[in-house]
């Protein structure tokens, strides 16, 4: 019997954990998203007036000159991150973080540099609530530019 009084205390314990902690965490998000377009042949067209997307690109989020977190753009340039609010504020990254595209600029269209990469600044565009409960802080880049 008394096996059985652990084990059911044990499991307990368990399934209580998990939704807690889940909580914990679901509570508040901050999210990085946006598009990545390919640049023409300045750095002006690199934020967006340019109409061709980059897609199947690498991005970083680099906060202090450390990637924290990478992900690849889907076939229509679109990115998100979840960024860990526990570990970064609102201002922290938009102080410290940028966006850095790491895929070779000859995987656009031409006219596009040879050479370099693009990179972004943070801007933070507001709070979104889902579900009554939950607030995603949505950051989006400034704009990309190239960097030789």
């Amino acid at each position: 019997m008394a096996m059985k009084l652990a084990l059911f205390v044990s499991l307990m314990v368990a399934a209580l954990a998990i939704p807690i902690s889940g909580a914990q965490r679901m509570g508040y998000l901050i999210e990085i998203h946006g598009t990545v377009y390919c640049p023409g042949n300045s750095n002006t067209n690199a934020s967006g007036t340019n109409n061709v997307v980059f897609a199947i690109a690498e991005i970083h989020v680099v906060c202090d000159g450390k990637a924290i977190d990478y992900a690849y753009t889907n076939k229509d340039g679109g990115f998100l991150f979840a960024v860990d609010n526990q570990r970064y504020t609102i201002p922290e990254i938009l102080k410290t973080c940028k966006l850095v595209v790491i895929s070779a600029l000859t995987a656009c269209p031409k006219p596009s540099p040879s050479a370099g990469h693009l990179e972004s600044n943070l801007k933070y565009i507001g709070d979104t609530t889902v579900g009554g409960n939950l607030k995603i802080s949505n950051i989006v880049p400034v704009g990309f530019h190239v960097v030789p």
